[in-house]
């Protein structure tokens, strides 16, 4: 045994192999939490704009899939990007960009969107949430 314990490569390499195995279970138990707590959760343009000026975006939302609906009050297109400026009864907004669509969108038409909630980005008085996809 003192043999043994004298072998530092063999000392070493258990202990690295240990380290690994221990990783593993920490980020498959991780991801077992992650998943089991993802959702759709359906949501107003309103709700996403309070929860971002009141810090609570993250909390409430981080694991979901955001559904809602928005009614467009503006349009910009920057870069292949459309980036719609949603209506809300808040002081912050929601804004919702779209890389990739059919659909023509006009002011004053509401249309049903989806959004992953970790794509998100917080901005100076509002929410702009990455990657939309319109229904």
């Amino acid at each position: 045994m003192r043999k043994l314990l004298k072998n530092k490569p063999l000392i070493v390499s258990l202990a690295i192999l240990f380290l690994i195995f221990c990783a593993l279970i920490v980020a498959w138990l991780g991801s077992l939490y992650t998943l089991n707590r993802l959702s759709f959760k359906y949501v107003t343009t309103t709700q996403l704009a309070a929860a971002m000026r009141q810090d609570e975006f993250w909390s409430n939302y981080r694991f979901n899939t955001l559904v809602f609906d928005g009614n467009v009050k503006s349009i910009r297109l920057n870069d292949g990007k459309t980036t719609l400026d949603l209506v809300t009864a808040d002081t912050y907004g929601t804004s919702c960009e779209i890389t990739y669509t059919t659909n023509t969108f006009k002011v004053g038409e509401t249309y049903k969107f989806e959004a992953e909630t970790y794509q998100a980005e917080r901005q100076q008085h509002g929410v702009l949430l990455h990657n939309c996809i319109n229904q």
